[in-house]
């Protein structure tokens, strides 16, 4: 397949007009890209499949925090995180038991993709055959990488969502509570979602901790001081531990890749165990504005405490599903928390350019998930490909900026998935 257009390699640059040459997907061997070139397209080369000499080529998005079940509850509004949990998303998730689980997929796959997400970390519920049946969809079904697993829970939420690590717990042995893999395919990963410590006993984290131990291939993902009632209430739950971090530190969840959604309210202790275990902050920006969580301080997290930062969507406490959107909130944050504060404070603030917020959306989102050869135009990356309509007033050094702010999914012509051009309205 060979797709024509201004190509955006560098979000520092403007892009150039050239053509890249992708290879078919082979077996579980995905699609990848085979040669990239500068200038007009040889006619040698004939006509272009995709694309066009006035159009935009870029690499398709990563997302490292979504919840499938949670993709129409988007936008119940009004209530703080805990109690947006019992009445909202709990009884969406129970749904799920009975017959939810493919209907939610798919429109969760359509909207992701309609987007030119590519990449996504996900949950699903914490019923196993449901979760299974999601994730098995997701891999025979869909062009998606993703990374995803059955939400690990048993207490503080309905019985339809903690049955059953409840009953599992009780056989002799009890199964494993991370679901098995669906596919033999790189681009499909199993994860241990141990949903957060409020709905987790001790014991159930430690078990989730066990099954990771000697299994680097799992990544853990779960959810830490989200919001300030939330960290009062893990104090209550656990009172012999000295913060919320060490919560997942004593049940061996904190380890290289793990990813933590949210993060905002964390002490230096916890930032220092957070970088020192390898672990990975997720901010959520427009889900912690949605609930008024609290404000990332995205430079303290990085840059003094040298904590690895991706970001996520966060639907549906997130409101939007595409990526740009959400790099534009990370911006908009960091100019909101300069703005609420002065002085030095203030100075150590510091607002991400949209060449940043651009690279975090794709490839260091990718690096971070363990997909360096995603969302990148490289010789040898996977084929993961938009192409985009954008007026020609765009193509200069502004043009990631450009992007962010007027980001729409009608700026996508063509969406090219594992090497595939995709309709995401035929999934």
């Amino acid at each position: 397949m060979i797709v024509q257009g201004r190509l955006l390699i560098d979000p520092l640059h403007p892009p150039e007009l050239g053509w890249i040459s992708i290879n078919q997907p082979v077996g579980d061997t995905p699609a990848s890209i085979d040669s990239i070139a500068f200038g007009e397209l040889p006619s040698d080369v004939g006509p272009p499949d995709i694309g066009g000499r006035d159009r935009l080529i870029c690499p398709a998005f990563a997302d490292a925090h979504f919840h499938v079940p949670q993709v129409d509850s988007v936008g119940c509004d009004g209530m703080p995180l805990l109690e947006w949990l019992d009445t909202v998303i709990f009884p969406a998730e129970t749904w799920w038991a009975r017959g939810g689980a493919i209907p939610d997929t798919r429109t969760a796959a359509r909207r992701l993709i309609s987007q030119g997400t590519a990449l996504v970390a996900a949950y699903l519920t914490a019923h196993a055959e449901a979760a299974r049946e999601a994730a098995t969809f997701l891999a025979t079904r869909t062009p998606l990488r993703f990374i995803a697993g059955r939400v690990a829970m048993d207490r503080c939420a309905p019985e339809g969502l903690t049955g059953e690590d409840i009953a599992r717990a009780k056989l002799a042995p009890p199964p494993s509570p991370i679901m098995p893999a669906v596919s033999r395919s790189p681009r499909h990963r199993i994860s241990a979602n141990p949903r957060f410590a409020i709905s987790c006993t001790p014991e159930l984290m430690a078990e989730v901790g066990w099954a990771v131990k000697d299994r680097p291939e799992v990544i853990v993902q779960t959810h830490l001081a989200e919001t300030l009632p939330e960290c009062a209430r893990v104090r209550e739950l656990f009172p012999h531990l000295p913060h919320y971090t060490a919560v997942y530190d004593e049940a061996g969840l904190l380890r290289r890749g793990t990813l933590l959604a949210h993060a905002i309210h964390l002490a230096d202790e916890e930032l220092d165990i957070i970088r020192e275990r390898g672990s990975i902050a997720v901010h959520c920006p427009t889900a912690n504005t949605f609930l008024q969580a609290g404000l990332f301080d995205l430079a303290r997290t990085n840059e003094d405490f040298g904590v690895q930062v991706a970001l996520g969507t966060d639907v549906a406490a997130g409101p939007d599903v595409a990526m740009p959107r959400v790099a534009r909130g990370m911006i908009e944050v960091a100019k909101m928390l300069k703005m609420t504060r002065s002085g030095s404070a203030a100075n150590r603030v510091k607002i991400p350019s949209p060449a940043e917020a651009w690279d975090m959306i794709t490839r260091r989102n990718a690096d971070l998930l363990g997909a360096p050869r995603c969302c990148r135009l490289e010789v040898g990356a996977e084929a993961d490909v938009l192409v985009l309509r954008a007026p020609d007033s765009w193509f200069d050094e502004h043009v990631v900026g450009r992007l962010i702010y007027n980001w729409s999914a009608d700026l996508i012509e063509s969406r090219v998935m594992n090497g595939q051009v995709i309709n995401p309205s035929s999934i």
